[in-house]
This record gives structure tokens, sequence and C-alpha cells, in this order.
């Protein structure tokens, strides 16, 4: 049998190599196939597809890692809690969904949400996206995605609970959860919450893994979660902003000073990550916040809104509108208005699609940075693009989630919390130095001085790492458009050059790994 398995691998990677037959340099000149499906998805294969043909890859090998590689559909019914109007048992049949868009590296990784709009071609697109997001960012994962046709403000915590552990159960029965074979995550409409009963499910059923708690991030502290998490997403988006302004060619590109103190800043979407990068905008950046737009319609304050106090507002009433700081314009159509004010940087951090060929001319912010995924169209794309404007893309921008992420699925195998180890040798160290400072004369500034003794803790060095991540995965994508420029700047926009970056990433590995057992 094994001589038989052998032959028949051989077999099955002599005809895929004949595929790649043609020459390397011959792989320029052939176009990919036309991309289909709805419109997210075709939107991920234009990109894609447009950053290919910048490759000296093969064209088979460019289909094939575009490829979703599994994807896993089911329906299950849960039992209300409330009975029907006749007093009868009321049931519910649910959708899942979870894509596994490539299997280059393992786990595969991607979060998982609850919504309505989930269907499958979102979960195919954003599960792609995942696989170029984490080549981008240097985190070895392969791309995934899973969603629940759910409006999740529609049921109790209980049927939430009910629908939840289902799904879990699913994944594992089909395989597709595991530390070292898919991690969910935390995405719209979920959070610690549902990862907690995922991973709590997912131990039940396998008691004997020892790290089953790197089966899921995102997680509460107490199951295993890492603080820093919760933030990484919008902190990420910050992080990659304030590195881009550092930039005096790009910023004299677009007619800015260096620096994001006292930019103009409207944000779309108040949720985790919206909220997040607003804050850091206003609190670390120095900038003006001057709008937040939410589905039902937008809040305005040339001056500058407070973000905090814009937040415990909305906690408080269900809403960011008839906030009293500020101007509010109402009406769900009216808040895609927001995206159109005028200001220095544009966040849309709410749903796909937001910017498409009927706004994109109307925007009139110099930077539009993508927290969310896929909010602009290509053809959007292409009108901001020609009109000089700079979209640092969502493959970049909001990649801090799965950066820290990452880090809470190391702590997990490892099972040592960051810090625990060295934290007080650092603070002791620390103390020592400010010891032979003070002792040689030399004053130091207290707050300098609770730096330098107080060892750091573990969100400490998930921001940190953080950080490092986004500037270094800034400076590659700057280097590749450049290389791809060939000199003649303006050519290639930052969206290409981060796809072309993740083609590259993906295509060695696959390249290293040969054909017989690639996946």
């Amino acid at each position: 049998f094994f001589f038989f398995f052998i032959f028949g691998m051989m077999i099955r990677s002599a005809i895929r190599g004949l595929r790649f037959a043609t020459s390397v340099n011959q792989a320029r000149a052939l176009s990919l196939t036309a991309p289909v499906g709805s419109g997210f998805l075709k939107a991920v294969d234009t990109y894609f597809s447009e950053a290919a043909a910048l490759t000296t890859h093969h064209k088979q090998l460019l289909e094939d890692i575009k490829a979703v590689d599994t994807v896993l559909s089911f329906q299950f019914v849960i039992e209300r809690d409330e009975p029907a109007a006749n007093g009868e048992k009321l049931f519910q049949t649910i959708i899942g969904y979870r894509a596994q868009h490539s299997h280059h590296r393992l786990p595969c990784k991607g979060g998982i949400r609850y919504s309505p709009m989930v269907n499958e071609d979102e979960v195919k697109a954003l599960a792609s996206l995942m696989t170029w997001k984490c080549a981008v960012v240097d985190v070895p994962f392969g791309g995934a995605k899973g969603g629940v046709v759910i409006d999740p403000r529609e049921f109790s915590k209980n049927e939430l609970e009910k629908i939840t552990r289902t799904y879990a159960m699913r994944l594992i029965h089909h395989k597709f959860i595991g530390p070292g074979i898919d991690v969910p995550a935390p995405d719209m409409g979920t959070g610690p919450q549902e990862m907690a009963w995922i991973v709590d499910t997912f131990r039940q059923f396998n008691p004997e893994e020892v790290s089953g708690q790197g089966a899921v991030t995102g997680k509460p502290l107490e199951m295993g979660g890492i603080k820093g998490r919760v933030e990484a997403t919008g902190l990420g988006v910050y992080f990659g902003i304030e590195a881009l302004t550092e930039n005096k060619d790009v910023m004299d590109s677009v007619g800015l000073e260096t620096g994001l103190k006292g930019k103009t800043v409207v944000v779309q979407g108040f949720g985790n990550v919206g909220y997040y990068a607003a804050k850091y905008f206003q609190e670390r950046g120095e900038c003006k916040v001057i709008a937040i737009a939410e589905y039902d319609g937008y809040v305005y304050n040339e001056n500058g809104i407070d973000v905090e106090k814009l937040k415990e507002f909305q906690l408080e009433n269900g809403s960011i509108l008839n906030y009293p700081a500020a101007e509010s314009v109402k009406g769900g159509a009216e808040s895609k208005l927001a995206l159109e004010l005028e200001c220095d940087i544009l966040i849309p951090a709410a749903m796909e699609e937001q910017i498409t060929e009927d706004n994109a001319a109307c925007i009139k912010a110099k930077i539009i940075g993508e927290a969310a995924n896929g909010p602009t169209s290509p053809t959007a794309d292409t009108i901001l693009n020609s009109k000089g404007k700079i979209i640092v893309p969502d493959l970049f921008l909001n990649a801090g989630g799965v950066v820290v992420s990452y880090f809470e699925w190391l702590k997990n195998l490892s099972n040592v919390r960051f810090g625990r180890i060295n934290k007080r040798y650092e603070s002791s160290r620390g103390h020592a130095i400010l010891q032979l400072l003070e002792n040689a004369g030399i004053p130091i500034d207290p707050k300098l001085a609770a730096v330098i003794t107080s060892g750091a803790d573990e969100r400490d060095l998930a921001h940190s790492g953080l950080l490092d991540t986004m500037r270094s995965s800034l400076s590659q994508m700057y280097a590749k458009k450049a290389e791809l420029e060939g000199g003649r700047a303006g050519l290639v926009s930052l969206r290409v050059a981060a796809f072309v970056l993740a083609i590259d990433k993906v295509a060695k590995v696959r390249d290293a790994k040969g054909l017989i057992m690639s996946t």
C-alpha cells in the first residue's frame, strides 16, 4: 500500500510539474482569469490579480494560491427562549460557515462574525484577505474566516451560547479547529464571551490537548487571553498611520506637515476598532477627531470630540446621536456623508465597500486608513489614487488584531504569560541603574525613573511587539513599492505593493515545501 501511495504521489507531482513548464520570464505576460463572485470577493480577487501581474511567478501557481482551499457550510436548529404566539416551542434554523483559504502555513487563522449579511462569498473573501494580511506582517498563519447568519442583538445570552457552542461542535466534528489546525478569533458581532464558549467546548472534547487554550484567541484573560488584545486592532491602525506620517517624502506628496499632531481625523464606525483608533489618535497623536459616524448618523465638532466622553454617552444611551457636545446628523444615508467631510485623515472602520465609485470623487481626506476589511472598491481605489490620495490598505493597517492574537497563541502554547519570568529581574536591574545615576549626582525625571524601574508587563510587551511589527511591515511595503516602480515614483499604489509583498512570501513557502505534499 505504501508503495502505491508514494507512486501515486509521484505521478501527481509530475502532472502538477507539467503545469509549471512555462518559463518564469513568460509569467509576467500571462493574465489571470477574471474574478468571479459577489462584490467583496470580486474586489479581493481584483486586487490580487493586479498585483499578481507584477510578479514573476507562474500563472498556475498564482491561480493555485489565489483559490480558497476549503469551505465548510452547515446548518442546525436551536430552540428559542420564548415560545411562539400560539404557545408552542419556537425553533430557528441557523446557518454557519468556515473557510480556510490557504494551508501553506498552519494553523489557519481568522475571526468569526455574527451578522445577517454573512454569506459564503463574504467568508471566502475575508479568509483570502487573512492570508495576505498574515503574510504582510510576518505572522506564520494561513488565512481563514467564519460566520454565522444571525443578528446577535435579536438573541438572548442563553440563545447565543447555544448557537456558539453548536457552531464550535460542528467545527470540532469536521476538524476545523485546534491550536495546530485552525484558530478562530472575534470579529464583527462576537467578542471574548463567544471565544470563551468556543474554547470551553473545544476543551470538553479534547481534554488531553495540553495547549488547548490555543485553539481560540481573543479570549478573556481568565481563559488564557492576553493583555492588549482588546485594543490591538485600533492601536495597530494608530501605529501604522503614525509611522506613515513620519515619512517626510510621503507627507510632502499630499501637502501635509510630518507627524500627527494637529491633524484632523474622521472615523467611520465606533465599535471596538473605531473607538480605540479614535482614542489613540486623540490621546497619543494629539489629533482633532472632528467627526465619528455610526450606522444611524454621525456627530461633528470642528474643534474636536472628546472620544472617551462620547463612548460613555453611547454606552448609556445606545447611540452616539444627540451627544450634547457635537452636532448630530441623523439617518443611515446621511451617515456615509461623514466620509466626505474635509479632514486630513479618514479612518473607515465599519463595513466593506463604503467608498465606491459613487462617492470616491467626493472624498476630501489626504490619507485614507482602512481600519475595516475591504472598505474601498477597486473602482474607488483607482479614482482615489488618480487624485493623489494615500490609501493605507486593510491587509496591513488592520492587522493589529492578528498580530496580538499570534502573541496570545504563543502564550497558550507555552502556558506562561509574557513577563512572568523576566519582569521582576528587569525591575531590579532598573533600580540598580537608577541608584548608580543618583549616586553620580545625575537628576532623573520621576516619570522616566518609573519607566526604568517598572519592568515590562504583558501589555507593554504586546504593544511593543505590535509597534515593531507595524513599522517593519510598512518599511517592507515601501521598499517593495520602490522596487516595482524602478525609480518612477507614483506608478504603484501602496495596496498593490502590499499584495505583491504578500504573494511573494506565500509563493516562497509553497516553493520551499515542494509539490508532493503541498496543500
